[in-house]
């Protein structure tokens, strides 16, 4: 069988994927091609997570192994897609940006009942994926000190005297 999964995003909404990817294989292995196809940063922690029809999260399968397993908690690399992956329409969301809460949406779109499918593959390729790190944008308002001013000085030691008056030994 082949599973063809439809990835898009909120923050982008041009953004859309169509991933191929045999059943058999793991969350670890359809992890690594959202990474790629996203150029996303392979060091970073991410999840997926069984969602309902709401996109509510059920049941997280996660990036980090912590060595337990647990109804609500699995690992990608030990746990194959058709051990929670069945039906047509199913959802998941694919967390990776933890620090944000920033997610795609995937969905289960069709099976198809060919064997022939050795590595998953993007099938359809349509706008640009969203950052994955989100960038603070400063204010011109804010004062960014560079190395040079970053000990700036508060006034002659004699304003001190005056102010806070002088210091016993």
């Amino acid at each position: 069988m082949i599973c063809i999964f439809e990835i898009s995003s909120s923050e982008a909404p041009n953004f859309k994927r169509l991933i191929h990817i045999n059943p058999e294989q793991t969350f670890e292995d359809f992890h690594q091609v959202i990474q790629r196809t996203c150029n996303f940063d392979h060091s970073q922690l991410a999840s997926f997570f069984l969602a309902d029809d709401l996109w509510r999260k059920k049941i997280e399968i996660s990036s980090l192994d912590s060595g337990k397993s647990s109804p609500t908690l699995r690992c990608m690399r030990t746990t194959k897609l058709n051990e929670y992956l069945t039906e047509i329409g199913q959802r998941l969301m694919y967390v990776f940006d933890y620090f944000n809460d920033r997610f795609l949406y995937i969905e289960l779109k069709d099976i198809i009942m060919k064997t022939d499918l050795k590595e998953p593959f993007v099938a359809y390729e349509n706008g640009k994926s969203p950052s994955q790190f989100l960038i603070n944008d400063y204010n011109d308002d804010v004062d960014v000190l560079s190395a040079d001013e970053s000990y700036k000085s508060f006034g002659d030691l004699e304003d001190y005297y005056l102010i806070f008056g002088e210091m016993d030994a």
